[in-house]
């Protein structure tokens, strides 16, 4: 969560739509690009190398260029194979029909890039690794559920789950939500006394189109192309991190054609990437929301009523056009286009009237200051967000003036970025009313984790500590069976419920921000949580 927060508050603040500024010079290349070498840009340092233990967006981009995943998503959201030749499924026999087998097909004469062979064994360590309690590995949901996995030849992995578990093709070894794992190289594993401290950390050793050369701490990263990538021959020579710890000089060395391409461009330097000759600046689709997050188990907020009326006093629209300036788009669901189930909803009109006949029918009355109360309960919150965001800062304002207007008073809490998600913190803690913060969504439709009545923290993840019995019959009518039509049957169900009982009020959809030149070519990303897919096709 503290990884999806920080990279998608960036891609918030951003504005406008997809603009070229310049052509190219009739050479074909601006004096300062360097043929074939990709020279990419960040304002920190990785903390790590080794995906698994970290939770920065920079680390998994990185992944994607050194290491490869069972399946990867392209960039429509079309699920591929990667090292696996084919994604399993009911139709092609890699399902069984109890749905508790899963069978990969692996991909022949993949190397690793000390030139090792890559094989079923790889696949067997990686999940032991993540599954191991000494190691400080995230994300385990979908790992946890696999009773064995079997590797009858070097290009066969089956694995069997305990229970059926229709979710597992997209966090099984694939990136497209949050905590996405590579394959890691079982003979290093077993070199490695310590998981944690590791060589991996700091020397990453992959089958992904480049290799690990050199990482001088503070300054940059290098990689150099690995000429027998399975994929075939990457066309760039090299791929070369710069860290570079403030956002305007970064604008300036891409301005100079000295940056290619922007790890994570702030929307505060928009306008000014838009107005560069030769550079392209992009809105691409994102399984992302900016979200409000509600406490259903706080006072106030247990009445489903006032979290609807909640909804009715926010203007969506305005918030579109005034806090992200043009770069979010209305929500019509709580789940992301990608997902099985999928469909438009209507959206929550803005309607302050309404939200103020709700809320009186539901005898939610005005005081004398014009706040409503019950029972003696008053409609007075606080909202969490993070310390010196100014969107978010400036998010907060405009929900306290909506909410004023209905009679619901809204008192701003700043908490530092490290203290907001850690597990002591107000979120996981539960002492939160309510916050707001961008998330990455689930690329499958299965929610149950976070809204199941089960699921409170820490037996799952639901800090809204929210609870709806039909919810949950409808989430576990989705895990009955791997055919997605009817997956689809139960989570139009389920959507239509979140959408009713608002456990959370998705605010707007983000589309994500990309700042390259245009030079760059054949760059694509894809709608999941590490983008970079297609890195062997580029060039420059």
């Amino acid at each position: 969560m503290l990884r999806r927060f920080a990279v998608l508050c960036l891609a918030a603040l951003a504005a406008g739509c997809t603009r070229v500024a310049g052509p190219a010079p009739a050479s074909g290349r601006h004096a300062g690009t360097v043929p074939h070498v990709l020279r990419i840009a960040d304002i920190s340092d990785p903390d790590h190398l080794n995906p698994y233990l970290s939770t920065m967006d920079l680390v998994y981009d990185l992944s994607s260029l050194t290491y490869s995943y069972l399946v990867v998503a392209d960039g429509s959201g079309r699920l591929i194979g990667d090292l696996a030749s084919e994604v399993p499924s009911l139709r092609n026999g890699g399902i069984s029909r109890d749905g508790r087998t899963y069978t990969y097909h692996l991909r022949r004469g993949v190397l690793w890039h000390d030139g090792y062979p890559f094989g079923a064994r790889d696949v067997l360590a990686s999940w032991h690794a993540v599954l191991d309690p000494r190691n400080d590995t995230l994300h385990r949901e979908g790992y946890d559920v696999v009773s064995s996995i079997q590797t009858p030849d070097d290009a066969t992995v089956v694995v069997h789950l305990r229970k059926r578990y229709p979710p597992f093709v997209t966090q099984f070894f694939a990136p497209l939500q949050e905590g996405g794992k590579p394959i890691l190289p079982a003979h290093v594993l077993v070199r490695q006394s310590d998981f944690n401290t590791g060589s991996l950390n700091a020397h990453p050793v992959g089958t992904g189109p480049f290799k690990f050369v050199r990482w001088d701490r503070g300054s940059g990263i290098v990689l150099a192309r690995f000429d027998r990538y399975f994929k075939g021959r990457p066309k760039l020579d090299r791929v070369e991190l710069r860290i570079v710890p403030d956002d305007n000089t970064i604008l300036n060395e891409v301005r100079l054609h000295r940056i290619d391409l922007v790890v994570s461009p702030p929307g505060s330097l928009y306008r000014q990437y838009q107005n560069l000759e030769g550079i392209s600046v992009e809105l691409h689709p994102w399984n992302a929301q900016e979200v409000l997050i509600l406490n259903s188990s706080r006072p106030g907020l247990h009445d489903v009523a006032v979290r609807r009326a909640l909804a009715l006093a926010i203007d969506t629209d305005g918030l579109i056009e005034k806090i992200s300036r043009g770069v979010g788009t209305p929500a019509y669901n709580s789940l992301p286009p990608t997902a099985v189930g999928y469909s438009a909803l209507a959206p929550h009109p803005y309607d302050p009237a309404a939200a103020d006949r709700l809320l009186d029918d539901a005898g939610w009355r005005r005081g004398a200051d014009g706040v409503r109360s019950k029972a003696g309960t008053t409609l007075t919150f606080t909202i969490a967000v993070v310390a010196g965001s100014a969107n978010l800062r400036a998010l907060a304002l405009q929900l306290q003036s909506y909410f004023q207007a209905v009679g619901i008073e809204l008192l701003i809490k700043p908490y530092s970025y490290n203290q907001i998600f850690s597990y002591d913190g107000p979120i996981y803690g539960g002492t939160y009313d309510i916050a707001a913060y961008s998330t990455t969504l689930n690329w499958d439709p299965d929610v149950s984790t976070y809204l199941g009545c089960d699921r409170w923290y820490p037996k799952g993840e639901n800090t809204y500590r929210f609870c709806d019995p039909q919810l949950d019959r409808d989430e576990a009518r989705g895990l009955l069976s791997e055919d997605p039509a009817q997956r689809a049957v139960a989570y139009r169900a389920a959507s239509r419920v979140i959408w009713s009982e608002i456990p959370y009020l998705p605010l707007y959809e983000l589309r994500r921000q990309t700042v390259r030149s245009v030079d760059l070519k054949h760059f694509s990303v894809n709608p999941g949580a590490t983008p970079w897919y297609n890195a062997w096709q580029w060039d420059i």
